[in-house]
Formats: C-alpha cells, structure tokens, sequence
C-alpha cells in the first residue's frame, strides 16, 4: 500500500511541476499566465534571499527561467526516473517551494498567494516520509529472510551431492539384486529341468526292466526233426 501511495503521488508531483514549469519558460500555450509569471518574479527578483548576504541578485528573466527549467527537469524525474535520483528532485523542489514561500512572506503577500507553495511543500515532504518508511519496511523483511552464507551454501552443495550419491548406490543395489534374483531363478529352472531329465531317465529304466524277455531255447537234432 504504501508504495502504490508513493508511486501515485510521484507521478501527481512530477506531472504538477512540469506544468507549472512550462507556464515560467514559455508562452507558447498558456501566454496569460506565462505573462503573470513574467510580472511575478519582477516583484520576486527584488528580495533574492542571498541579496543581503552578498549583494548580487539575478535579472528576473534568468531567474525565472532557472526555476522554471528546474521544475521542469525535476518534475520529469520525479515522475519517470527511477532509483536516488527520484529522491534528490523531491529534495531540490521542496526547496523551491519553500524559497517561494519564503519570497511570499517577505513580500508581504496574502496567505493565498503563500498556499499553493505551502500545500505542495507539504506534499513533497510527505512524499519522503512515505519513501522512508517503504524504506524500513524493506529493510526489515529482508532481515526476517535467512541469509544463505557461502559456507552454508556449501554444505548444502555437499549433502545435495551425497544424497545424490545415495540415491545411485540404491538404485546400484537394487539393480545388483535384480541380478542375482534373475540368476538364482535361472539356476532353479535348471535345476528344476535336471531333475525332470533324471527322472525321465528312471522311469524309462523301470519300463525296460518290466518287459519280459524270451528265452532262447538252444537248436538240437530234435527240434530240427520235429520242424521238418
């Protein structure tokens, strides 16, 4: 939630300040504006905060334009930019916004002259305190999550490997054991068919032994007579 509030409000800032931009370096599509923007920093340029201090200040035109242009450049990273540079605009605009404000009380403005700058002021501190919060609460998730050292991840290396190594001494055993099963079953069948043959065997042996065998009588004078 607080990074969709974040990216909203990026875009919202980013595409204000473009626009408001634009209105301070050309009058090419709003000309009313850019002319009370021309008379505006003709009032502004005369209480340039450092004036005092060092007693130079900028011709008004440059002067706008370098806010403008600022706004501008800084807005468009607001919105698109990704990463610190987001943020280093966020800073530089709240500083403008708080310079124009400043500008407003010493000219001794109306409070509604001062409110877009405070309104926007606030928004873009808004904006940074959202960004450090979404901040910390990375921070903290990325805490909660274990952190895989290298030695750990060694380990975990080493025991993936070994358990690898467990799985093909297994899968060896398994296979070995196949093996002898095949050839345990192999030796029983012929052992199973010795033994029919030996018992073929017998049984044709037992059958010869049971057929009567005719005696031979020997041939005499007799039996040759006896024949005749």
């Amino acid at each position: 939630m607080g990074s969709l509030a974040l990216t909203v409000l990026s875009l919202t800032l980013g595409l204000f300040f473009i626009l408001v931009g634009q209105f301070k370096v050309t009058p090419k599509f709003f000309p009313e504006v850019h002319e009370d923007m021309r008379r505006e920093f003709g009032r502004v340029n005369k209480v340039f905060p450092l004036y005092k201090q060092t007693g130079w200040r900028p011709f008004a035109k440059n002067y706008r334009l370098f806010i403008g242009f600022t706004e501008i450049v800084c807005g468009a990273i607001l919105a698109l930019v990704p990463g610190s540079p987001k943020q280093l605009a966020n800073v530089i605009l709240l500083f403008v916004m708080l310079g124009a404000v400043y500008t407003h009380y010493i000219l001794k403005d109306k409070f509604e002259r001062m409110a877009p700058g405070l309104v926007f002021s606030l928004l873009l501190l808004t904006r940074l305190i959202i960004h450090r919060q979404v901040q910390q609460r990375e921070k903290r998730t990325n805490q909660k999550q274990p952190t895989v050292t290298k030695k750990e991840s060694k380990n975990k290396n080493k025991n993936e490997k070994e358990n690898d190594s467990q799985v093909e001494e297994e899968y060896e055993e398994e296979d070995r054991d196949e093996e002898q099963e095949e050839q345990t079953s192999e030796g029983e069948q012929e052992e199973e068919e010795e033994e029919e043959e030996e018992e073929e065997e017998k049984e044709e042996v037992k059958v010869t032994q049971k057929k009567p065998t005719k005696k031979v009588q020997p041939v005499t004078k007799d039996s040759k007579k006896k024949n005749k």
